[in-house]
């Protein structure tokens, strides 16, 4: 099984902490390829929140993980609070490190605890972008519509999205 991971960062050494996740993930199987970083305005927090890394990183999952979302996205908790995240119910906060399942294969997961493809990502450029750079033909479930497409279909006002590093 293929999945496509986003990863994203606004705390500390941002980088190394994307880095740092990269090679976490490297423990549920072996990483194929990693997109290109891009910073991001924090969305839907509050202004002056630090600005985010983000990229996707595609994971060929080993046979334990392969049939088991659901223990997957625990092991993807896992790592986030090994490395600094503290998660609050209902609460949006600066993080060293966030790690989302955005796809699953060319597959649906419908679960108490996780929802594939990622409810938001559609309207994320800061996910789409990288998961173009990846997959972009590949067809999102649910939609019938390719990750480049709902990439080009953004309305002008979500958010821009930047190469790291600028020079």
């Amino acid at each position: 099984m293929i999945v496509h991971i986003a990863t994203g960062s606004n705390l500390g050494k941002r980088i190394d902490h994307l880095d740092r996740a990269d090679k976490e993930l490297s423990l549920l199987g072996r990483v194929l390829r990693v997109s290109p970083t891009y910073e991001t305005a924090a969305v839907g927090m509050a202004p002056g929140t630090p600005l985010f890394l983000n990229r996707v990183v595609e994971v060929a999952l080993n046979p334990h993980w392969a049939n088991d979302p659901s223990a997957t996205m625990v092991a993807l908790l896992t790592i986030e609070r090994d490395m600094g995240r503290t998660r609050i119910e209902g609460h949006v906060s600066s993080r060293p490190i966030d790690l989302d399942i955005v796809l699953w294969g060319d597959h649906m997961v419908d679960l108490p605890n996780l929802t594939v493809p990622h409810e938001r990502m559609l309207g994320r450029r800061f996910v789409l972008q990288p998961l173009a750079d990846l997959v972009p033909d590949r067809t999102i479930p649910r939609t019938g519509r390719t990750v480049s497409e709902h990439l080009h279909a953004l309305p002008a006002d979500v958010p821009d999205i930047a190469p790291w590093p600028t020079h």
